[in-house]
């Protein structure tokens, strides 16, 4: 093979992978996990687009639950990039999601101090303040976040869900309603009036809410997650039907949408086999 023609074909080559990771990025924005993951997938080390499609996986394998291989998704991406603050942040949301609490807090001050305009690193960086003892701290983080990027759906909802574990609720419904002001057709403010009211244990009031989120993104996979699950935790012995039908609905969905996080499927298969015939 001529050198000429070795550059051809690595160019050709190359072009083909930026093609396929930009659909990949496509099939992930639009809720398509499996075809995302595969357009990731076919970017190789070589490949300078290589970085990017590490840090794709990685997101995605973080949508699905596979908390673990998001994981390593991100870290083969930052042995690229070291630095890079967008995969140190989601290196320290793996982390944080598989309660690696302190090492989450370790990247994540990484983060910051490589963008320190970065709302997201603060966010996730209050979450892990918060969860190791460092309250203060952690207010302080989770209170730029919202300077920052109040109007980021996922910044807002890392903020929310942190002052509800805080049993902060006051706080959660004022940052939530600013944001819904601002962003009336997300899913996200219904979401995460869902998880509030479930706080609260309004759980009629949270399982609308779930449903409207549901209604304004089809494909919210963490909000037919947790309505399948709600609806089984306050179901006792499986007696309220119209509950146990909705856990049904929403874990089927939630697995058709690609869901794989393990104690998820684990509820459901438990739920089978109380409602199938052969489990009685």
């Amino acid at each position: 093979m001529t050198r000429m023609l070795a550059t051809i074909l690595l160019a050709a080559a190359t072009a083909a992978a930026g093609e396929a990771l930009e659909k990949a990025v496509a099939a992930f924005r639009e809720g398509r996990f499996e075809e995302a993951a595969e357009g990731a997938g076919a970017v190789r080390e070589n490949d300078p687009d290589y970085p990017r499609a590490r840090y794709l996986a990685g997101e995605i394998r973080l949508a699905l639950g596979e908390n673990a291989a998001a994981e390593s998704a991100f870290r083969d991406a930052l042995e690229k990039r070291p630095g890079s603050e967008p995969i140190l942040t989601g290196l320290g949301r793996a982390q944080l999601a598989q309660g690696k609490d302190a090492e989450a807090l370790e990247t994540l001050e990484k983060a910051v101090k490589a963008d320190a305009q970065s709302a997201r690193a603060h966010a996730f960086l209050g979450a892990a303040q918060m969860r190791t003892s460092n309250g203060k701290k952690g207010d302080r983080a989770l209170d730029t976040a919202i300077k920052l990027g109040g109007n980021d759906a996922e910044v807002v909802r890392a903020v929310v869900v942190e002052r509800v574990r805080a049993d902060d609720a006051a706080a959660a419904k004022r940052i939530l309603k600013a944001f819904v002001a601002a962003n009336k057709a997300s899913a996200m403010g219904p979401f995460l009036a869902a998880t509030i009211a479930e706080h609260e244990k309004a759980y009629d009031e949270a399982i609308a809410a779930y449903e409207k989120a549901i209604a304004l993104d089809p494909k919210f996979l963490d909000a037919h997650k947790n309505l399948a699950i709600l609806c089984i935790a306050q179901n006792p012995l499986y007696q309220n039907q119209e509950r146990t039908k909705k856990a049904l609905e929403h874990f089927e969905e939630y697995k058709k949408l690609g869901g794989r996080d393990g104690r998820v499927i684990e509820i459901y298969e438990t739920l089978l086999q109380f409602v199938s015939p052969q489990g009685g």
